[in-house]
């Protein structure tokens, strides 16, 4: 019930549905002040929206920094959530989503010796017939590690969590069933970063963040990336929107 009300959540959350939404209230409304007040609304949302220094600005105040790795851990976390993207053409190639920084970065790790283990957290998230999920991303970032060379009894894998909380409370299952330490290298994309610690923090685990797939640009902005809108950046605005909600969610939800 709680993962069906999130995504409702998500829905409502979206810059493109308060767009939809105010639309249709400047088209139906009849009082020239109302209408002028949604018209100033609209437009200020799609200026600050699509503007990339506002949204760079935003992302660096949010997303936690970079980290420099100085100890070795038995086993490194991957939250999954877009990571692969479903290929009903070829089911047998692993099409890369774009948070696939998740994956690649701790390949590095454990290629270079800071992790020993791998464990890929997410199940699947379809919603009946409302939100259909045929990814089967956690079994498909095993066989890509696996190409890449992983050994398989370095990956362990948990497909029951649907949500955050979920991949915190079933990793700490997983790795109890298997007596593994809960000191952990949890990785996840860098505006996601806060949430997830929180969460595995929770259930008893010491945790060393390492953030990957930040969506801030660390480079100098050029005036034409300041002055023209970018349709990319209001999409980038729902993930800290929802985000920010989230974190907001789940400490009414004791979940951190």
């Amino acid at each position: 019930m709680f993962f069906t009300l999130s995504k409702i959540i998500d829905f409502l959350l979206l810059p493109i549905t308060w767009i939809i939404f105010l639309t249709i209230f400047l088209l139906i409304s009849k009082k020239t002040i109302v209408r002028k007040r949604i018209g100033i609304t609209l437009l200020s949302l799609l200026i600050l929206g699509s503007n990339t220094l506002v949204v760079n600005t935003l992302f660096s105040a949010y997303e936690m920094p970079q980290t420099e790795l100085d100890n070795t851990y038995e086993v490194g976390i991957i939250l999954g959530g877009g990571i692969i993207r479903a290929n009903q053409e070829d089911p047998d190639r692993i099409n890369l989503g774009e948070s696939a920084d998740r994956v690649m970065q701790p390949l590095f790790l454990y290629q270079k010796g800071y992790i020993s283990k791998i464990l890929i957290t997410g199940g699947n998230t379809s919603i009946g017939k409302l939100k259909v999920d045929e990814t089967n991303e956690t079994e498909q970032v095993k066989r890509l590690l696996i190409t890449l060379g992983v050994p398989s009894n370095d990956i362990i894998t948990e497909n029951k969590a649907k949500n955050t909380h979920e991949n915190a409370l079933y990793s700490k299952q997983t790795l109890d069933s298997l007596g593994i330490p809960k000191t952990i290298l949890l990785v996840t994309s860098a505006y996601h970063m806060r949430r997830a610690v929180a969460c595995f923090e929770k259930q008893g685990f010491q945790v060393t963040p390492y953030v990957v797939d930040s969506k801030k640009k660390d480079t100098h902005l050029g005036v034409l990336e300041c002055l023209i809108p970018s349709e990319r950046e209001l999409f980038k605005c729902s993930y800290l929107i929802r985000e920010i909600i989230g974190y907001g969610i789940y400490r009414i939800m004791g979940y951190v």
